[in-house]
């Protein structure tokens, strides 16, 4: 299953977020973004017990402040 999860974090706590991603074996592309959100991740997870495993991660980083999942339903293109 694939998934988008946008995260928003504190200011000062961006370069923590940088750092911690690379890390992560699901993690396959990481977007620093403008607007509400300031990171964009696109995840690869088996089922949505894995997915849920990044999620809980994410949120337990320093300065992340929320998350807000999308699982893809269908790749039109």
């Amino acid at each position: 299953m694939e998934a988008f999860i946008a995260v928003s974090v504190r200011p000062a706590s961006t370069t923590n977020l940088k750092n911690a991603l690379p890390d992560h074996e699901r993690i396959k592309e990481v977007f620093y973004v403008t607007g509400e959100f300031d990171f964009l991740l696109r995840v690869e997870a088996s089922n949505t017990y894995e997915l849920a495993r990044v999620i809980e991660d994410l949120r337990g980083i320093e300065g992340v402040e929320n998350t807000v999942t999308f699982i893809v339903l269908e790749k039109l293109k």
